[in-house]
């Protein structure tokens, strides 16, 4: 009966390592997603931060394009011509402006999906782990199952071993008594 205690130990730490394995394991995947999105979002929030001031950059460079537009239309004839000019200088700039927000437009949509992407791949990933866990637990509950059988068998065995002990005893008791009755 002890070598069963002592198997049935056994079993359990193996059991108790391979959880606390599968813990570690858990924790450290789950550590390295988060690390990971946490610098995508790191590097995801510098780019809009460099975004953000660029495009207050190009508004203030517009405001005082407007500005000096204004002042322009007031001036004489004679700087009319020059003043023609600095438009089709400014449309330039505004074109310019234009094509490299229409620029941030598109990269920033394509960080976005890529992010969403990213996203999916880490959820694919954490169901990819959560259905191994289950596995691992459906293998861990079959092993379960067969030591309990086992012991299970085994003791029916040496319960009937024990009755014939018994029997043999109880028989060899009668002898002994119808025996000595006799004599």
């Amino acid at each position: 009966m002890s070598t069963n205690d002592e198997r049935l130990k056994l079993l359990r730490e193996d059991i108790q390592r391979a959880r606390a394995e599968r813990e570690a394991q858990s924790t450290l995947r789950t550590s390295e997603l988060a690390g990971a999105r946490q610098g995508r979002d790191e590097a995801t929030l510098e780019r809009h931060e460099d975004i953000m001031s660029q495009l207050k950059t190009m508004r203030e460079l517009l405001s005082e394009q407007r500005e000096s537009q204004a002042q322009r239309r007031d001036q004489t004839e004679q700087r009319h011509a020059e003043e023609m000019r600095w438009r089709g200088d400014t449309l330039r700039q505004m074109s310019d402006v234009q094509a490299a927000l229409a620029s941030l437009r598109d990269e920033r949509r394509a960080d976005d999906e890529q992010c969403a992407e990213e996203r999916v791949r880490a959820n694919s990933e954490i169901e990819r782990a959560v259905k191994e866990m289950s596995r691992e637990v459906a293998e861990t509950r079959e092993q379960f199952l067969s030591v309990a059988d086992e012991l299970q068998e085994d003791s029916a065995r040496r319960h009937e071993e024990l009755r014939h002990i018994l029997l043999a005893n109880a028989s060899a008791r009668e002898s002994v008594s119808f025996s000595s009755d006799q004599a």
